[in-house]
């Protein structure tokens, strides 16, 4: 058997929970060969046996790649290429673990779970920087934290020259202004917005149909009128329209959310970014056979400035909710306000002059003075918005200081400055202490701690425990006087032949 046979084998036993001498017996080898391949990560397998070829060195990935089809059967090649990307840092071209994922699907009969096509006709191309498709989905995902399902939604948006992606998700359904949100983002993370929009007639967008004279929401409509864009309302049943985007909906589920557990929103787009710039658009597109990151390098010049030909009121300000991280996006950045200031639903507003980002508050207060980054997915944060830890946890001191006396100042101070994660336990466990055992016990028991140089409120709750639960001495027995009848009792006595006797009969060896 082939050393990568044999490593596969080893590895997809080991997952079905055999143990070294079980997989030793049922292959004939030793169990050292067996433990030798039981620890071995596939990267150390790979890098230590120097495969000839990817499709050598991807062998050695099988038991995990078996698993993962047999717990998801719908999982596609290309997702594979992703998690091997993402979880083991393996990178193959996904012809190659195209050929690789059917081979393991016919030897260990894995069928893959399909849906009905639909038919779709061929669309010319359009000039770059021309349109923009717009699409909506949503899928339930498993929590990583319980048995529960999330549903989340999410807006698609992608150019139709290059296929560059980029989208946004939300755990509630979208509301016009979330989408008018989002659009912004969209042209801050492109670096410019394209000349045409393409959507469908959903109802946070488009009011009636009206036979064709289109009548928008008052938020899309406000936008519209803002950003100047032409529009192109698709029409129902004419999935050409908008196929592109369609695609990248069906992309994103199949190969992002699926099978991916929920860790909570900010994480999931996060792990979105990530996605998108390590699969999304570096990945070649099946049918312009180019990276869409290559050709959006190609198409970026081409798309108009995002606030060039906006009324003044846009150009030198926009609209921007404050993210529950206390930052606002701006041009694929984000830059932060002082902490505190986030509540849901807040919004700032933005203002772009010589360089400088300035994020107003809705009542016309300055939050924020930025250099604007030329970098993107840079967090700019300024030194007074950081969270100012150790205010309340000074408070507090401060105030059972007050309450216990000013001897206790310097085991306080100790206690916080050598656990200061945990102060506020800390010090509730020594106000806790002066309550169950008094004051003064406990004042005592912080002396003996002080003497042996334990900082610690459970040290001090324990000494105080033992000082205050000691019995209190027994006085010292009084001297009778002699003319005390007590004085004068006889205590009958027996001779020690008698207790030996007793310890002969017991067996007792004298």
């Amino acid at each position: 058997m082939k050393g990568w046979q044999m490593y596969s084998n080893i590895q997809a036993m080991k997952e079905q929970g055999f143990s070294i001498r079980q997989i030793a017996k049922i292959k004939k080898i030793s169990r050292n060969t067996v433990k030798k391949y039981w620890e071995m990560e596939p990267e150390e397998y790979a890098e230590k046996f120097g495969a000839a070829n990817r499709t050598t060195a991807l062998a050695a990935y099988e038991g995990v790649v078996v698993k993962w089809l047999e717990t998801y059967p719908c999982m596609t090649a290309a997702q594979v290429c992703d998690w091997l990307a993402e979880k083991h840092r393996f990178d193959a071209s996904d012809r190659t673990v195209r050929k690789y994922v059917a081979k393991l699907r016919a030897k260990h009969g894995i069928t893959k779970e399909t849906e009905p096509k639909r038919d779709y006709e061929a669309v010319e191309e359009l000039p770059m920087g021309h349109q923009l498709q717009l699409d909506f989905g949503e899928k339930t995902v498993r929590s990583a934290y319980s048995s529960r399902y999330v549903k989340l939604y999410f807006a698609v948006f992608t150019l139709s020259y290059s296929r560059y992606k980029w989208g946004v998700f939300q755990d509630r359904p979208f509301l016009s202004s979330d989408l008018v949100n989002a659009l912004y983002q969209c042209f801050d993370y492109f670096g410019g917005k394209p000349r045409q929009l393409v959507y469908d007639q959903d109802s946070i967008i488009v009011a009636t149909e009206n036979g064709g004279d289109i009548i928008h929401t008052k938020t899309f409509a406000a936008f519209l009128s803002e950003s100047k864009l032409e529009v192109r309302v698709c029409r129902k049943s004419d999935p050409e329209t908008k196929g592109i985007v369609e695609a990248s909906v069906k992309y994103v589920k199949g190969n992002f959310m699926e099978n991916r557990h929920y860790m909570g929103l900010d994480a999931w787009n996060k792990s979105f970014e990530d996605w998108l710039v390590r699969t999304g658009n570096r990945k070649q597109h099946g049918t312009t056979k180019r990276k869409p990151a290559d050709m959006f390098d190609e198409e970026r010049e081409h798309l108009l400035p995002l606030y060039g030909i906006a009324p003044a009121a846009i150009a030198d300000g926009m609209d921007r909710q404050i993210r529950p991280d206390n930052t606002v996006w701006y041009k694929s950045n984000r830059y932060s306000v002082p902490y505190g200031t986030y509540n849901k639903g807040r919004a700032a507003f933005l203002e772009v002059a010589g360089g400088r980002l300035k994020i107003i508050s809705e009542a016309g207060d300055l939050l924020a003075d930025h250099e604007v980054s030329l970098e993107r997915g840079k967090l700019i944060k300024l030194g007074g918005h950081r969270k100012k830890r150790g205010e309340k946890t000074a408070e507090l001191r401060e105030k059972t200081i007050a309450l216990l006396g000013e001897e206790f100042r310097g085991y306080l101070e100790a206690i916080c400055k050598r656990m200061p994660r945990y102060a506020k336990e800390q010090i509730g466990i020594v106000t806790a202490a002066c309550g169950s055992y008094g004051r003064e016990t406990a004042l005592a028991a912080m002396r003996h701690c002080e003497g042996l140089g334990l900082h610690s409120a459970n040290d001090l709750r324990g000494a105080a425990e033992t000082i205050g639960g000691q019995a209190p001495p027994l006085p010292r027995p009084t001297r009778l006087p002699i003319e005390d009848e007590r004085c004068h009792i006889h205590v009958q006595t027996r001779a020690l032949s008698v207790y030996a006797g007793i310890a002969a009969e017991s067996g007792v060896e004298q």
